[in-house]
C-alpha cells in the first residue's frame, strides 16, 4: 500500500529500468516489483517504496 506518492521516472531502455531498481535497493528502498514487462501497459517497470513510504516506478514504454 502506498502511503506517500507515487512517482514515476521515465527509463531509455530496459537495463535503466534495471540500474534503477538496483541502485534504488542499494540505498534503502524496499522492492514492490521486480523489474517486469507489464503487457496490459506495453512498458517495462519497476517499482519501490522508498524509506518514507512513496512508491517510486521507472517505466520504458516498448516501442509499437
Amino acid at each position: 500500500m502506498t502511503r506517500g506518492a507515487h512517482v514515476a521516472f521515465t527509463a531509455r531502455d530496459r537495463a535503466s529500468v534495471d540500474a534503477f531498481y538496483e541502485a534504488a535497493l542499494t540505498a534503502g528502498g524496499t522492492s514492490r516489483y521486480e523489474p517486469r514487462l507489464w503487457p496490459e501497459y506495453r512498458a517495462y517497470c519497476a517499482f519501490v517504496d522508498d524509506p518514507d513510504g512513496n512508491n517510486i516506478e521507472a517505466v520504458y514504454k516498448e516501442p509499437a
